[in-house]
């Protein structure tokens, strides 16, 4: 990093104590249309950026699916109601709002940008899924095509689609080292179990990033493979010792560090005793000071993962985590919260530097760090991108085949033990089906699976239910499948949503039925009964992935995934 950026220099010499403190916060925009409260968030708070999440109205609970309850309410009584899925927008209307909101920033009196963040890490976990969007696999979807040269072309195809709508800094990619087999948050969002490929492919994936202009941001460090437990809902602990953690999990960091790929790190709220016993990684200045500045010489931005999160959020409360974290050593906090807790945040951290906490000449560290990011990566002179270029570029041949053929050489057949593969074109089949994470649009909508199906066979009935089935999906399940022979069933998985394993498992035991699994992990422990005798992993339910798996399920198509990791399933 430039530290004699004569520029961003003179620009904190006129900066107040409000504006530096602004200038830390990532502050959370949900929806499609901002509303009073995000314009204050610029005006008032002086905000650095904002994470966007346009799929939903309202920032959410985190709420456990083995209990039911939620780590922390940040729910008003206030707005809109739950479970209203934001008004649809296309790409070109969402970037018009943006640079509605840019101008705004810009016209402050000092004129500096703001960074608008997001997921985009794959699968489902993708904030930017407008219709038309080329959206692709989870990351050890990619590392199942074998070829981590196509991690490069789709990180440069996700920032050319992202950077021209105005998204500029993305929260990739994952750097954790999957090494538990039912790692609930982790699992497919790591490239491998292997030190050495998420290595491999997470170093394409940056220099795709920074080749686009898009501010990358590694995760979650100092690595969250080895653990069971969400940080959403409680604490993990990494037990590893130093010599263990520095040979894998800090690998891939200093790597990268080394060839200077990381503008960003974002931290994971877990604790690792070899490094420091007390306290979660976020809060921790021997992990964050100690271990990232000085031992690996990171000189780029630190930022927290999201301070509502359980793990954080319950031990220390949210504006004081922030505080904490910026005391120890970061430089961005990520409070998505849209609530009272943006203003206990920012005074939490302004009463921290009155207080001598953080240092003035600190304070003054991190907003460098932050606004020379920007600076660097073009967001203080960059030319708005005209309206109509949007559609253009979402439509880019070269970006739209890639996307095809990513999922074709991502999906892959773990288990065929009966040889029911291909299936009948005539026969009389059954998909159930889950209704998932999605847009509902035409492009992308729950039943993709069986809409891609009917291209292939016209005798096929089709049964939705929730992503994790009630009680009275089961009893159509169970009242339905006496009528027929084939049954193909959804059985994916995601960290806030368990798995259907029973109802799976119950299936596979009648020996009068062929069930055909579909799932979106190749973990036996989340979601694939050792009773299932055919399993087809998607590592995406995207447009494209749920097209190769129809194809594949009727013969159609040839898919072409290897196997991602050293865990192997069982015949």
């Amino acid at each position: 990093m430039n530290k004699n950026n004569n520029y961003i220099n003179n620009l904190i010499s006129k900066m107040t104590l409000e504006q530096k403190v602004g200038s830390l916060l990532t502050l959370g925009f949900a929806g499609t249309l901002p509303r009073p409260h995000i314009y204050k968030y610029i005006t008032k708070y002086n905000c650095g950026g904002l994470r966007l999440t346009p799929g939903a109205r309202n920032f959410g609970n985190y709420t456990d699916p083995k209990t039911g309850k939620s780590v922390l309410d940040v729910s008003s009584n206030k707005g809109y109601k739950k479970g209203v899925q934001a008004p649809s927008v296309t790409a070109t209307q969402y970037k018009e709002m943006l640079d509605e909101l840019q101008e705004l920033a810009l016209s402050r009196p000092l004129g500096i940008p703001l960074h608008f963040s997001f997921d985009q890490e794959g699968g489902t976990s993708a904030n930017f899924d407008f219709a038309g969007v080329n959206v692709f696999p989870k990351p050890m979807g990619i590392r199942a095509t074998g070829d981590s040269k196509l991690a490069y072309e789709i990180a440069k195809a996700v920032s050319a689609q992202s950077r021209a709508v105005g998204f500029n800094w993305i929260h990739s990619p994952v750097l954790d080292v999957n090494v538990v087999a039912n790692n609930r948050e982790v699992n497919i969002r790591a490239y491998s179990d292997r030190v050495d490929e998420v290595v491999e492919y997470a170093e394409q994936s940056c220099i795709g990033f920074k080749e686009e202009g898009l501010i990358a941001t590694a995760k979650h460090f100092p690595g969250r493979g080895d653990s069971p437990v969400d940080a959403h809902y409680e604490v993990p602990v990494i037990t590893a010792d130093k010599e263990t953690l520095m040979k894998r999990e800090l690998l891939p960091y200093i790597e990268l560090i080394k060839k200077d790929l990381l503008p960003s790190i974002m931290i994971a709220h877990s604790i690792f005793p070899a490094i420091d016993p007390d306290y979660i990684a976020t809060v921790s200045k021997k992990i964050l000071t100690g271990l990232l500045r000085n031992e690996l010489g990171f000189d780029g931005v630190i930022t927290t993962d999201s301070m509502t999160m359980g793990a954080v959020a319950k031990e220390y409360g949210v504006a004081n985590a922030c505080a904490l974290s910026l005391e120890a050593g970061a430089d961005l906090v990520l409070m998505k919260a849209e609530g009272v807790l943006v203003d206990e945040t920012f005074n939490t951290i302004k009463q921290f530097v009155l207080d001598g906490r953080i240092p003035e000449d600190e304070l003054d560290k991190k907003v460098y760090r932050v606004l020379n990011t920007k600076y660097e990566y073009g967001l203080f002179t960059q030319d708005k991108v005209p309206d109509n270029t949007v559609d253009s570029i979402l439509n880019n041949e070269k970006i739209k085949y890639l996307s095809k053929l990513v999922a074709k050489r991502s999906v892959l057949v773990a288990r065929d033990r009966k040889e029911v593969l291909p299936l009948s074109k005539e026969d009389k089949i059954l998909i159930i089906e889950q209704t998932e994470q999605t847009p509902n649009n035409y492009e992308w909508h729950p039943g993709m699976l069986f809409y891609n199906s009917t291209k292939y066979n016209q005798n096929i009935a089709y049964l939705e239910t929730a992503y994790s089935m009630d009680e009275n999906d089961i009893e159509r399940i169970r009242a339905i499948v006496k009528e027929f022979d084939t049954i193909v069933i959804t059985n994916f998985f995601t960290r806030s949503q368990l798995a259907n394993n029973e109802m799976v498992q119950e299936l596979c035991l009648d020996p009068s039925k062929k069930i055909i699994l579909v799932t979106n992990t190749p973990y036996e422990d989340l979601s694939i009964p050792k009773e299932a005798d055919t399993v087809v992993i998607t590592f995406a339910t995207t447009p494209n992935n749920m097209a190769v798996v129809a194809g594949t399920l009727f013969g159609e198509i040839h898919p072409e995934g290897e196997w991602p990791i050293s865990l192997k399933i069982s015949k």
